[in-house]
């Protein structure tokens, strides 16, 4: 359950963030109308991207217990 909560809100903060910068970028340049999907479009790939980085960069359980003395 605690997965889908942090899923939920990798997503929202990837969407708030890429909307911001699809707005700074069309500002920039020229001001024409503002295209929300791109915006939404870039927070999938966003998000995706980081659960497969995620997914690759975990390190693996293993049985072995480590002593630290």
């Amino acid at each position: 359950m605690e997965q889908d909560h942090e899923v939920s809100y990798q997503f929202h903060l990837a969407l708030m963030l890429t909307q911001m910068v699809n707005f700074v970028i069309n500002s920039l340049g020229g001001g024409c109308p503002l295209n929300v999907w791109s915006g939404v479009l870039l927070a999938v790939i966003v998000t995706l991207t980081i659960f497969v980085l995620d997914a690759m960069l975990k390190p693996e359980d293993t049985e072995e217990v480590q002593h630290n003395h």
